[in-house]
């Protein structure tokens, strides 16, 4: 009897089913694990988070530092006087402008609206998205480098972007450029994601990044091409093509009406030359910056494409080299047909540079790419330093503003020549406040345009030979066209008529000339 007492509390003990209620399933317990294996996993994980979010910020500090500093001290130029004269306006005067003139900045000028609005129409404020951006491109350099390669690669390419003159100038330029590398290396990034996990709601957002960055720069979704080669070099067709394809076609789609309208408006980069070989050579060193730097990066970009390692489905040499060579190309090649190319126009091709160079300087043994990264911010900082001498910039409006302020008397005429050089005292207003702008007869807001409209010749001439006009101020660029239109050329015979110059002033960019009966 005991013993089957014991047989039936051995049975009990082993059988699962025994005890369960009607109804009921199973339940096969799995071994538990041991607390200290649960706890280091859980710590490794916790060390890979933070080294996530640490990395990154590193190059994104820099670059904010390198953005930071003498942001304030440079004056506007003009075409940030444009950027500030612009922003200024009511939103129906922005849409106004760009339905005339530039609409492939309208969503540019409508974002820096808000910014006027909340922080003012000051130099430092005008470059704070600029330089916010700067920051940001440094951190998708790195998040990319980490993705594709490792994270001493990524931190490698967000140090080069950092210190790249090229980035750090145009973070000091109240205009749309550096937010189009922010966003081109954030959406590349994103891109990367699409191979590793694609799902309609990732392809979704990847359309909607590219309509957005279409919609800041139009010439900026020469990343697409790059994109399409990357998918073809990583093979990636058979998995990726079909929706890649109809995120970036929907995108494109979305920013159509953009492109019609900016085609009808491509008589405004009339003053650009159809590119040549030292404009490539010159897009060469504005990338690399001194020839010394340009030979250590070109040396770590050759090891990198012979060497560079595949992390995930996409490598660093299928994403890179389309990125860095097919937006300048095409644009390059375009513009032998119709000058469309400047070199800050592939600004977002930057990032891929880096990414190159890191995947050479990493092979390096035992984080001694330190050296080479040290001996280019050596050999850099000279050009850093130039940069943000006020003396190097494009012009010096704020010196040309202080002149009338200090030197106008109330009731002074003045006259730009040309017109949209009345952008100086949009952007200044206040050091012009008393003046009477005797040519105008519609403000820029109004007539939808950066100079306003003028009076008939005669009514200028009238209005300056008018017994009530005893100084005249004469603002213009650094020297004279030989031809002007009507308006600029009755401006120059009534000064010369019935004036006398009186006095000159010539600042970076603008000559002011005071004329006195």
């Amino acid at each position: 009897m005991m013993q089957q007492g014991g047989g039936l509390v051995a049975s009990l003990s082993v059988n699962p089913r025994v005890d369960l209620l009607p109804g009921e399933r199973p339940v096969t317990a799995e071994r538990p694990r041991p607390p200290a294996e649960d706890a280091g996993r859980q710590g490794e994980a916790g060390r890979e988070r933070r080294r996530a979010w640490l990395l990154p910020a590193v190059p994104a500090l820099l670059a904010l530092a390198m953005g930071l500093w003498g942001a304030g001290r440079l004056p506007l130029w003009r075409d940030e006087a444009i950027t500030s004269e612009i922003a200024r306006r009511s939103v129906p005067d922005i849409l106004w402008c760009a339905w005339h003139i530039d609409a492939v900045h309208a969503a540019y000028y409508l974002f820096m609206h808000g910014v006027v609005q909340v922080f003012g129409a000051g130099e430092f404020a005008l470059r704070l998205p600029s330089i916010a951006a700067f920051a940001a491109t440094a951190a998708g350099a790195t998040v990319l480098g980490r993705r594709i390669m490792s994270g001493s690669a990524g931190l490698i390419a967000g140090l080069l972007c950092a210190a790249a003159p090229f980035a750090s100038h145009y973070a000091h330029e109240a205009r749309s450029y550096s937010i189009v590398a922010a966003l081109t290396v954030w959406l590349t990034v994103l891109f990367v994601d699409l191979a590793e996990r694609g799902s309609p709601r990732r392809y979704a957002a990847y359309g909607a990044g590219i309509a957005l960055l279409g919609l800041v720069h139009l010439f900026a979704l020469l990343i697409l091409p790059a994109h399409l080669a990357t998918l073809l070099l990583a093979r990636r067709t058979r998995t990726m093509l079909r929706p890649w394809s109809a995120a970036a076609g929907g995108a494109v789609v979305a920013v159509s009406p953009l492109i019609a309208l900016a085609v009808t408006q491509r008589n405004a980069l009339d003053w650009l030359t159809r590119p040549g070989w030292l404009d490539v050579k010159y897009l060469v060193e504005t990338f690399t910056g001194p020839r010394s730097v340009a030979y250590l990066l070109g040396a770590a970009m050759a090891v990198g494409l012979a060497t560079g390692r595949r992390r995930g489905p996409i490598g660093v040499r299928a994403l890179a080299v389309p990125w860095l060579l097919l937006p300048a190309t095409v644009l390059l090649l375009v513009s032998q047909f119709h000058p469309f190319y400047t070199y800050r126009y592939v600004i977002g091709s930057l990032p891929a540079m880096a990414l190159l160079a890191a995947a050479g300087l990493v092979r390096l043994p035992y984080r001694t790419w330190v050296v080479p990264l040290v001996a280019t911010a050596v050999l850099l900082a000279p050009l850093h330093v130039e940069q943000r001498r006020p003396e190097n910039w494009w012009d010096d409006l704020r010196g040309a503003a202080k002149i009338v302020e200090r030197e106008a008397r109330p009731g002074d005429a003045i006259v730009f020549l040309t017109k949209d050089r009345r952008s100086i005292a949009e952007a200044y207003p206040d050091e012009f406040r008393g003046l009477r702008d005797v040519a105008l007869s519609r403000t820029p807001a109004e007539a939808g345009n950066f100079g306003g409209a003028e009076f008939a010749p005669a009514e200028i001439g009238r209005r300056l030979t008018g017994g009530a006009t005893a100084r005249v101020w004469l603002l213009e660029g650094p020297w004279r066209m030989p031809s002007l239109v009507p308006q600029d050329r009755a401006k120059v015979d009534a000064l010369q008529r019935h004036f006398r110059q009186a006095r000159v002033w010539r600042v970076r960019g603008i000559t002011l000339t005071l004329f006195e009966r």
